[in-house]
This record gives C-alpha cells, structure tokens and sequence, in this order.
C-alpha cells in the first residue's frame, strides 16, 4: 500500500508557527493572547507550540550556571558584614568570558529577588552589560538610570542603552536620564537636572527599593569618570585618596566619599546619600587589579550583595 505524503506546511502556517513561538518563548505572551492574535483558538496554539519544538524550529538549550565557591562566598560575606555574596570559579577566564560568568551569576540573583513591586536602579558598566544579556523575562517592575550619560567610544556599552536592554526584559515603566553624567561646572549641573525629563528620572531616586551597580578603579585607564576629568581634576581626585567609583560616588581606601575637584556636584546621577537609603544594593565586579576597589565599596556600607570571582573573594578575605 502506497500512501502520500503530508502535505507541507503553508508559508501562511509556518509564519503564525513562527511569531506564536517568539511571542510565547521570548516576549512571554499567554497562548489564549497569542491566540487572540492570531485569530485562532488557544489549543491550535498549544499545537503549534509544540510541533515547532518537535520540528526543530524551537530548541531549549538549558544553560548551567557557573561554578561557585558557596563556602569562600559566605566566609566574604561574614567577613565583610554584607547580607550575601557570590563567587564565581573563573580560574583561567579572563576578559569577556570572565564577565559572562559574573553576569549570568548576578542574573540568576535579580531573577531570584526581584518582584513586580520594585523600582530598580541601574548604573552601567561592562559587567552590567554582560548581566542585561543573560536575563530571563523578569517581573514588570520599574527600571531607573541611576547616571547620565557616560564619556565613551563603546556605544554599546553606555547607560542609556544599557536601561533599555534591561526594561526589554521588565517591561514595566522605564526612567532613563537623557543627560551627561559630567559637566563643567556645578550651576550646568543643576541647569540641566532641572529639566522636566531628567528631573522625573532623578525623582525617582529617593522610592528605589533595589539597585544594581558596577564598581570602577580609580585609576588611569580603568576609570572612564577619570579619564572625564582634565589632568589637573584628576590628580586633585587622585590627591584626595579616590580608589574605587560607584554610580559616579569615588570613594577613598576606607569606603568615605571623596569631594575634589566639584565632584560630586558636577555629576548628574544618584547621591550617595540616596544610594545609602536603596534597601537591596547589589554590585558586581572582578579581577584581582579590582580588588582595593572593591573592598572600598563594601567599607562604605553602600553594598548589600556582591558578585564577584575566586581569586578577588580570596584576596577580599585575607586582608
């Protein structure tokens, strides 16, 4: 007995298969919204679903997190009296796979606590770059620029874009802040946080609930608010002890905020007073030539969680 073959699929059927899978998979849209859509029922949906898994035109990987250090992670945090930390084991890695591995593991911690409610604060950085590309769909809560605009040639690596990766994945109310982090002068400063944009934005700083930070060294070629600075600025900083930088706050060795230069009345970004005040802040950052960075952003009491890797944890534990 000779039987025919199915029939293909129409392109018109393939299309629908195609969208209700980036809708379902990737946007988190229900089947009965897809469905409505799309003009058919919820269970043609349901099908459709699942002959594209069968087919081969959705594939699940599942992605492992990285290795971590559970016992040098919570000797870090018992050291440093912070609420938790995470560290990684990236022996070997360097680079972007070192802050891929940061970034999935800080991913897994905002996927863990955040919720609807919050009104999350974000600053920039390579590491936090890493960490937007490694997030699930999150809860629909508020995300905030917690800096202006920052000085660089990366363009994708910028505070801007940076919030809007992040609230891709939120999908709730997004506050970016359409300003430089860095003026000439205080009086430009305060011109332009005045502004109706910016000052919405800037508004929302004192309801934050959680935030998540990177953490820079001061100094040259590792810090882009440094390299900002004329010389002169930046040796007067320099003078005046500034070892680390969060969300533009500089910092000495002992975690204190350093004031030179007009800093911080010349940035257009968070507080630190502000920053104190967030109940959940979260800061990632690695490698041993960061590490005086580090321990001074947890002497400041600014941090509540740290992501960070094996070698900085055990240098953080045995100072």
């Amino acid at each position: 007995m000779v039987t025919e073959p199915s029939a293909s699929p129409s392109r018109l059927h393939l299309l629908n298969t195609v969208l209700a899978c980036r809708r379902y998979y990737l946007d988190g849209a229900s089947k009965s919204e897809i469905a409505s859509e799309l003009g058919v029922s919820r269970f043609k949906v349901a099908r459709m679903l699942e002959r594209a898994r069968r087919d081969g035109i959705v594939r699940i990987d599942i992605d492992p997190l990285p290795d971590l250090d559970l016992d040098l992670a919570d000797e870090l945090a018992r050291h440093h009296r912070i609420r938790g930390a995470v560290v990684v084991r990236a022996a070997g890695w360097t680079g972007d796979l070192q802050l891929a591995q940061l970034g999935r593991a800080a991913a897994a911690v905002l996927d863990d606590v955040l919720e609807a409610s919050d009104v999350l604060g974000i600053s920039w950085g390579r590491t936090l770059h890493a960490l937007v590309g490694q997030l699930p769909r999150l809860p629909a809560c508020s995300v905030v620029q917690l800096v202006g605009s920052v000085p660089t040639i990366q363009l994708q690596v910028n505070s801007l874009e940076l919030v809007r990766r992040l609230a891709e994945r939120a999908t709730g109310p997004v506050f970016p802040l359409h300003v430089p982090l860095l003026v000439g002068s205080a009086e430009m400063a305060e011109a332009l946080a005045s502004d109706s944009m910016a000052s919405a934005t800037l508004g929302k700083f004192d309801s934050l609930t959680r935030a998540v930070v990177g953490i820079g060294a001061w100094a040259p070629g590792a810090s882009t608010i440094r390299a900002a600075l004329s010389d002169a600025d930046a040796s007067a900083v320099d003078a005046a002890g500034g070892v680390a930088d969060i969300a533009s706050i500089v910092l000495d060795a002992e975690g204190r905020q350093v004031r030179a230069a007009g800093l911080p009345e010349r940035c257009i970004a968070i507080r630190e007073d502000q920053l104190r005040r967030v109940p959940d802040v979260i800061a990632i950052a690695g490698g041993t030539d960061k590490v005086p960075a580090i321990r001074a952003a947890l002497r400041s009491g600014l941090v509540h969680r740290l992501v960070t890797d094996e070698a900085a944890a055990r240098l953080l534990v045995d100072a």
